[in-house]
This record gives C-alpha cells, structure tokens and sequence, in this order.
C-alpha cells in the first residue's frame, strides 16, 4: 500500500488479531481520526485487502455539553527537527498548556515508546520531555508527542537523523525543517523548508497523501531552487494531521515530519 501511515498499538488505540479475527479498536475518536482505513493480510502466495471509511458525528446532548466543559490540551512549544550524532544523548520537549488533566505518549515512527532507562517521560510545570539516553542510528525518523483526554487532542512531530561517523547524510538534506504549528480556526499557517543543495522536486503530504497543486486552499513556492514553503489558508478542522515535506534528489529522498493543529478558540 501507498500513501497510508501503518497504524500501532498505543494508549489510543488497540490492534488484535485472535481466531481469524482482526480487529483495531480506538478508544476515543476525534475528527481528525475520519478517514479511510485499510486492513491488508499477507502470507507466503499473496495478498488481500478490505477498507472502510470512518465518518465522525459531532456529539449532541448531555454528551455533548459534558465534552465542552472540558479543556483540550494545547501544545504551544512544539518539538524540533534535528541531526544529532551517534551516540548521543537527545531531549525533546513541548510546552502543553490549556486543560488541567491530559495524558501524554510519544512515539517512534507511530508505535508508542514505552518508558524505559533508554527512553524517560519526565515533565515539570507544563514543560513534558521524551529523553533519549543514548541515540543510535535506528532511532532516526519521525517523533510525535501527544496529549489528549476527554476533551480532545493536540500534537507535535519531528524528524531526528542521527549522523554516523565517515558516512554522508542522506541527501538531500535539509539545512531548515519545517516546525509544526498550532493555530485558530480561520488563521492561515506558513511552513517552511529549505535545503542544502537544489533537490529535484519537494512534495507536500498530509497523512501520507500528496496535497493536491491543483487546489486553491493550498499555495505551494519556492524562494529559489533551495527554499520551499507551503502555506495553507483559512486553516477548519480539517486540516488537522500530520505532515512531511518530501525532497527528492538524484540519489534517494528524505523526509522532513511536523503537525498541524487547528484550535477553535
């Protein structure tokens, strides 16, 4: 499959698979989890797969006014990208303001990381860190803190490439990532990425999907061959999610990760 995040078991949501039977269970669903779903089975003579398509209601009732005397969580300071050296020690960090009572997971190329002597949750005042005790060139990829409860969710993500001695980064490389962001409801939002030497094509994707060129909400430029940004307008709901920008060079291509949250305050 294509352009689809492979999803994990995490505090959210559960994968099973018992009998013949597999099932992903989410425990709490949000807007930003509409979508399609793809369940693929593999084995040694092919594969098969089914989808479905996951729409959420707004709530309505007493459910709903129980939900809106809640806070979301709200993530103000977001993670940043990096190159760190093998072997080093690595400290994320993001300032979480908003609710009173959230909880917080982080997560490696989307599986959830386990406390461990390896890799610490700590937090003081509202300041929640990920510290990673030594990094190796495995941990490369993209980070995501997340805080949720009852109320809703907010997250940041961030790409860590862990630089191993004698040996060239992935190229392209880039020199400036783009910084995930939250904003109101109605704001427009600029990302901006830039790379050492002039890629081929950088490409913009949501959730795994190409952002389409063709549509007016979206305002894809460059300043020069080194310097792309992507700016969206009149930021609903929808445009929640996760994000890559995309270069490609002559010999491979690299990703650069962050978020976008939209808050209707």
């Amino acid at each position: 499959m294509t352009n689809y995040f492979t999803l994990s078991s995490s505090g959210i949501m559960s994968l099973k698979y018992k009998g013949g039977v597999a099932t992903l269970v989410i425990n709490e669903v949000f807007p930003e989890d509409e979508g399609e779903y793809v369940c693929q089975a593999s084995n040694s003579i092919g594969t098969v797969t089914t989808s479905c398509k996951l729409t959420v209601k707004p709530m309505t009732g007493a459910a709903a006014k129980k939900k809106t005397d809640d806070k979301p969580p709200k993530i103000v300071d977001h993670v940043t990208s990096m190159f760190v050296k093998d072997g080093e020690a690595v400290t994320l960090s993001c300032r979480i303001i908003g609710a009173k009572k959230f909880d917080v997971i982080w997560l490696h190329n989307n599986k959830e990381i386990k406390p461990s002597k390896d890799f610490q949750y700590s937090s003081e005042a509202n300041i929640y860190k990920l510290n990673i005790a030594e990094i190796f060139p495995e941990d490369s990829g993209t980070y995501t803190c997340e805080a949720f409860n009852d109320a809703g969710e907010s997250f940041s993500s961030c790409t860590l490439n862990v630089l191993v001695p004698n040996e060239e980064p992935k190229s392209p490389v880039f020199t400036t990532f783009p910084q995930s962001a939250t904003v109101s409801e109605g704001e427009s939002v600029t990302f901006v990425c830039k790379t050492e030497t002039a890629p081929l094509k950088v490409t913009w994707l949501k959730d795994g999907k190409t952002l389409p060129e063709s549509s007016s909400r979206y305002l894809f430029s460059s300043d020069g061959d080194k310097s792309f940004e992507l700016r969206i307008k009149a930021c609903t709901a929808s445009d929640v999610g996760q994000y890559v920008a995309r270069a490609i060079g002559k010999k491979g291509e690299t990703n650069a990760a962050f978020a976008l949250n939209v808050t209707n305050e």
